[in-house]
């Protein structure tokens, strides 16, 4: 009787020192992070183009290329790729700082600053605008 407590007893503690860092269950569903950008009265900014850059080593990310169909859609509500899963392995857990540059016919109308992490499944905002105001 006292071999069957104690392996009760033990039991969880063997199967919780087993346990490593890549033992996590994720979902299956694929994350995607959108900003909005809106004028003063609430109305969407459709954007001549967008992206993203990566600020410790400039690389640029443009979300509009990887579903043309969906990114017209989006951008007719003002509604603009940030991040997605697709790109997770280009941030670290605690964040990793991105931009997000949007351009209207010439003009750069939006630089924003962002902080993506991951909890090793999906990628996170961390911090930055979900929604962004032009007043001008």
């Amino acid at each position: 009787m006292k071999l069957k407590i104690i392996s009760l007893l033990l039991l969880p503690v063997l199967y919780f020192s087993c346990k490593t860092e890549k033992d996590v269950m994720c979902t299956q569903e694929y994350r995607t992070i959108a900003v909005s950008v809106r004028d003063a009265a609430a109305k969407p900014i459709l954007l001549s183009q967008y992206y993203v850059k990566k600020t410790s080593t400039n690389e640029i990310i443009d979300f509009s290329m990887e579903d043309p169909l969906m990114d017209s859609i989006n951008r007719l509500q003002g509604i603009y790729t940030l991040f997605t899963d697709g790109k997770m392995a280009m941030t670290i857990k605690t964040g990793t700082e991105f931009e997000f540059h949007g351009i209207l016919d010439s003009t750069e109308l939006v630089i924003e600053k962002y902080l993506i992490g991951n909890d090793e499944c999906h990628v996170t905002k961390l911090s930055g605008k979900t929604e962004i105001i032009l007043t001008k």
